[in-house]
């Protein structure tokens, strides 16, 4: 991220050049440069806490301005991370006049309002000002409007211009139904490849920027437009309400916190297909690539509201907004205390994305085939009974050693020795009770031995010392595959650094081994 730290100040191609106002009547709305001014002086008025930078720029070379706010705000420290961005949509100027005040509320509040305090003291706040800058200067060119949504990068062959940067994310871009087109002149065009747009790869590579270790430190968000008064979850491409790519607890919590926002704010509260179906979206990006509970707001009840509106209409959100902060210690805490014991420690992971563990990570594992594979897993039936099932326990995805069926039940197993993989290291909290809590399967056929084995190993990075949690050993009998709980006491470990080291052997002939774990989690503790 220090790449991206800084005032940088990138000069304007010469198509950008001229400066555009607002028409009578929407003058105090903000144009690109009296954005640029403002970010440009509030960092310079609370430098403490407010930290100005370029993320990227634009088709026509204008800087996208990003500010980070938190107390220590030099300082990459370990607390939950919120992203807030507007003006994706050229046409929705409201987004931008959204970022800015929330921009306002933190760094003028700070150090007068208990709340906000807390708020900064405790987390990293990102807003991207204006993520389409080029778009908004040209709809307001000449003193009118031009009721421009798109950016103004030429499309290639055709002499239509622009792409719509909210059908331009790489999270199920190309399907062309509903609010989504794949014609170049159509207003909701999703252009020819994901991110085929620089502005929509700004903010790809800055969400990538905020993995750390392997895991996405931001935790929610909220990506401003303009106009409906709604509040709306993922997802977007589908009707489905908790399809395949999302489990119901993360729905359940999305809801519950949408319905929560909208209550503060007057909106109307909904899963966003519900308003009709796109694809490649930011908010399903964010979800489905890194589960960033992300939502859209839709501002204000007409198109292009004037000015007299901006006050109101951004200061209705501003209960919405602190409260989506406070709650982005772990959102999952709204299904109340039994899901924050279990589901809001230091880490947990349902695998359903990536969040950094390394298969073979020290280089000395000797397996030939049927290794550790993040995955939906096939069913590998014998006639002594299942020993790789087709169901895990959450989700869709788990850990499984070789995640295809093949041709056989021989064919995909585990064979040729070690599998193993590691996770990313965490620090566990300070308190006593936290436990380390996974599910597994471990399953063989007759020609199975003890020299088979799934092992479970606590690697404490603190000490130097590796502890084994779990061993399972093979034998001479048929075992078929079962989810089982496993849960370890980690008081003694109580804020030590550690990884977890997950490992399969097949060491005997070429039997069947088959192996898998998922929802591997350290609970709150007392």
């Amino acid at each position: 991220m220090a790449a991206l730290i800084g005032s940088l100040t990138v000069g304007l191609a010469p198509a950008a050049a001229a400066a555009a106002d607002f028409p009578a009547g929407w003058e105090g709305f903000h144009t690109y440069a009296e954005m640029t001014a403002d970010v440009a002086a509030t960092a310079a008025a609370h430098p403490d806490i407010v930290r100005r930078m370029a993320i990227g720029t634009s088709y026509q070379g204008r800087t996208i301005w990003a500010v980070k706010i938190s107390d220590h705000v030099g300082i990459d420290e370990n607390e939950p991370e919120v992203l807030f961005d507007g003006l994706t949509h050229s046409d929705e100027h409201m987004g931008l006049e959204m970022t800015l005040r929330i921009m306002h509320w933190l760094a003028d509040g700070y150090g007068h309002d208990t709340r906000i305090t807390n708020i900064v003291n405790t987390r990293e706040v990102w807003i991207i000002l204006a993520v389409n800058p080029d778009g908004a200067e040209y709809d307001i060119s000449g003193g009118k409007f031009h009721f421009w949504r798109k950016n103004r990068q030429p499309n290639a062959g055709t002499t239509a211009i622009g792409t719509d940067l909210n059908r331009n994310f790489g999270y199920r871009w190309g399907i062309a139904e509903g609010r989504t087109s794949k014609n170049p002149a159509a207003i909701t065009y999703m252009g020819p490849a994901a991110f085929s747009a620089p502005e929509t790869r700004n903010v790809r590579d800055f969400l990538a920027s905020r993995v750390i270790n392997g895991r996405q430190h931001i935790r929610t968000a909220i990506t401003f437009h303009e106009y409906g008064r709604l509040v709306m979850w993922p997802y977007g491409y589908t009707y489905t309400d908790v399809p395949g790519d999302m489990t119901a607890t993360d729905h359940s919590a999305l809801a519950i916190i949408g319905k929560h926002m909208a209550a503060t704010n007057g909106y109307k509260p909904e899963q966003a297909s519900d308003l009709y179906l796109t694809s490649g979206t930011t908010r399903d990006f964010e979800y489905g690539t890194y589960r960033i509970f992300s939502y859209t707001f839709e501002l204000s009840a007409k198109d292009y509201p004037d000015d007299s509106l901006i006050s109101s209409e951004t200061g209705r959100n501003k209960e919405a907004v602190l409260y989506l902060l406070e709650r982005s210690w772990c959102p999952l805490s709204v299904l109340g205390s039994a899901t924050v014991t279990a589901r809001c420690g230091v880490f947990d992971d349902d695998f359903e994305v990536n969040r950094g563990w390394h298969i073979n990570a020290d280089g000395t594992d000797t397996a030939t085939a049927g290794t550790w594979q993040r995955g939906d897993p096939q069913p590998t039936t014998t006639a002594a009974g299942r020993k790789q099932s087709d169901t895990v326990p959450s989700g869709t995805k788990a850990f499984i050693t070789g995640t295809a069926a093949g041709s056989s039940p021989s064919a995909n197993d585990l064979d040729g020795g070690r599998t193993s993989v590691t996770s990313p290291t965490f620090t566990l909290a300070t308190n006593a009770g936290q436990k380390l809590q996974f599910r597994w399967t471990f399953a063989h056929d007759r020609t199975s031995s003890t020299a088979d084995e799934f092992r479970v190993q606590l690697m404490d990075v603190t000490t130097s010392t590796t502890r084994t949690m779990l061993l399972a050993r093979g034998g001479a009998f048929e075992k078929s595959a079962s989810w089982q709980l496993a849960s370890f006491d980690l008081s003694a470990y109580a804020s030590h650094s550690i990884r977890l080291r997950f490992s399969a052997t097949d060491a005997g002939t070429n039997g069947i081994i088959e192996a898998g774990f998922d929802d591997v989690r350290v609970t709150r503790g007392t």
